[in-house]
Formats: C-alpha cells, sequence, structure tokens
C-alpha cells in the first residue's frame, strides 16, 4: 500500500474510508523519475493523474524566444498532470520535467472515471480537486500581474519556500517571472 497516497486522500474531507480504499485500487502505476528527465514532453497525449510521492516537477513552457518559462511545481503530496490533455484529450502545449528525482503513483483516467461515475463521493474529490487547482492558477495570474518582484517573491516563499534550498534558483526565477540576477537582489535585501 502507498502510505503517502493514502494519508493524502484521507486527509480529505469528501472521501470515506470505503471511497480512499477504492482509489487506493486504481492508483497502481509507480514511476521513477530523474533530474531532468520529461514525464511528459509538448505534443504528448497524457491519460494519467500522478500523485508526487516524494521529489519535485516542474510544467514549463518555451516562449517565442526559446527561452523556458516555469509554470509551476508540483512537490510531494501534490497531484500533477497537464489537465489540457487528460481532460480533453489535446496534444500538451507544456513539459513536465523532474527537478529533483521523482517518485509518482499514477491513476489512469479511464479507471479514474468509472469511479467517479459510480461513487459521488470520488466524484466530488474530483471536483474539488479540479476547483482547488483552478483558484490557485487563478491566484497566481493575479500574484503575476499585480504584485511587484519583492512581493512575489515573499508569496512564493510562504507557500513554497521548502524548495528553495532544493531546486536551481534559476528556476524559482522563472516562475516568478524575474532575471535570475533579480531575484538574487531580492534575496540578499532580505538576508
Amino acid at each position: 500500500m502507498n502510505l503517502a497516497l493514502n494519508q493524502f486522500l484521507k486527509h480529505s474531507n469528501k472521501l470515506g474510508d470505503n471511497s480512499v480504499d477504492q482509489l487506493l485500487e486504481v492508483w497502481k502505476k509507480h514511476k521513477i523519475i530523474k533530474v531532468k528527465e520529461l514525464l511528459l514532453d509538448f505534443n504528448q497525449l497524457e491519460s494519467n493523474l500522478y500523485f508526487v510521492k516524494e521529489g519535485c516537477v516542474r510544467l514549463f513552457v518555451i516562449d517565442k524566444n526559446g527561452e523556458q518559462i516555469t509554470m509551476g511545481f508540483a512537490y510531494e503530496n501534490s497531484l500533477i498532470t497537464c489537465f489540457q490533455t487528460f481532460i480533453e484529450g489535446k496534444p500538451s502545449s507544456i513539459s513536465i520535467e523532474a527537478v529533483l528525482d521523482t517518485e509518482l503513483v499514477a491513476v489512469n483516467k479511464t479507471d479514474l472515471m468509472q469511479l467517479i461515475h459510480r461513487n459521488s463521493e470520488i466524484a466530488l474529490w474530483y471536483q474539488s480537486m479540479l476547483e482547488i487547482t483552478l483558484t490557485g492558477h487563478i491566484q497566481r495570474q493575479v500574484e503575476l500581474l499585480t504584485l511587484k518582484p519583492q512581493e512575489r517573491y515573499a508569496v512564493f516563499m510562504s507557500r513554497s519556500g521548502h524548495l528553495l534550498n532544493r531546486i536551481p534558483l534559476k528556476l524559482i526565477a522563472s516562475y516568478l517571472m524575474m532575471k535570475p540576477e533579480t531575484l538574487s537582489r531580492i534575496r540578499a535585501k532580505i538576508s
């Protein structure tokens, strides 16, 4: 049994023990990816929802200048997929890459959808997970559009500060939409 996934699912107020057990039965594909290895490449299709058991991955795009822009991170006890391809079945416009050696557990969309149709608790949990993801993306857009670089860094530290000494600063700078030099100046001011 996957203890971390079990605890993650039980932590949800939406799932009873029977629903957790049903989910654990279908969440069975284990995957380990090394640093810089891709979980998903551009234009690929993805039919799995992943739980990050250990490690960290990043979602990124490439801008018109060929620069990689980090859109987000997924780390221990979080879910990750490219929702564009998982939900809509369209080729991915993002890539997902390991930032640290990462261990994941996956559930196939077909198996998950069958459970959703049979179990209203699981359907409610899935809806809640999508809502949390959507509101998180909206909040990030608001922060990028309204906060100054130092404020964006402060929000990152309060939300994901545990990543600071684990992943390259250039990836954090990219996520915060600033140059690495700007991030270094902000960090120097604070310390």
